[in-house]
């Protein structure tokens, strides 16, 4: 069925219409890239650490299914850097299976990687992930503390504005930076 797929689509490459070209062209990609995903799971397996990032950030670029799958193998990766990355980038699939698996993860998580799923559940502005979000809004480490305070504003909606107020007051300025950020949002009318 693959082969035939990849027939039609070979053909279509060749269409007098550029639009019809140019949907072949993304397709072909498109199935190009699924076909990558057994070798980028290789990669993430035993790849340098460079190369487990380009895989993180092509994930995006297979997107679906396929790339969540890599998305979540990336999860677990040894490296932080590695973990964050996947953290941030899925951010274009904030399905429930995603959301769940990133608020699971959060007990495992401390800086950076922490930060960054925090910010993945807010840019979901799910008003169930709200009450997760605030447990870490005093957090030690500034920049956790500060996505934590952005992510909560995001979800909480307006009931939760007193609790990002309350950081304004806080010691880092990187946190009150961030209260800044959530409030020019809340201005904007988004949140």
């Amino acid at each position: 069925m693959v082969d035939r797929i990849e027939e039609t689509l070979r053909k279509l490459l060749t269409d007098p219409s550029p639009g019809v070209r140019e949907a072949a062209s993304a397709a072909m990609d498109r199935l190009r890239a699924k076909r990558s995903v057994p070798s980028c799971l290789q990669t993430l397996r035993t790849g340098t650490l460079e190369e487990r990032m380009r895989v993180v950030f092509s994930a995006e670029d297979i997107g679906g299914t396929e790339g969540v799958y890599l998305l979540f193998a990336a999860l677990s990766d040894r490296e932080a850097e590695v973990r964050g990355a996947a953290a941030r980038v899925l951010a274009f699939s904030p399905t429930v299976p995603v959301l769940k698996a990133l608020v699971d993860r959060l007990p495992r998580e401390q800086g950076v990687v922490l930060g960054n799923i925090l910010e993945t559940l807010g840019k979901s502005r799910r008003k169930e992930l709200a009450p997760i979000i605030e447990r870490y809004l005093a957090n030690p480490d500034p920049e956790v503390a500060g996505k934590a305070v952005v992510a909560y504003a995001l979800t909480a909606g307006k009931d939760g504005w007193e609790k990002v107020l309350l950081q304004a007051d806080a010691e880092n300025e990187s946190v009150r930076a961030s209260v800044a950020c959530a409030l020019a949002e809340w201005s904007r009318g988004d949140a």
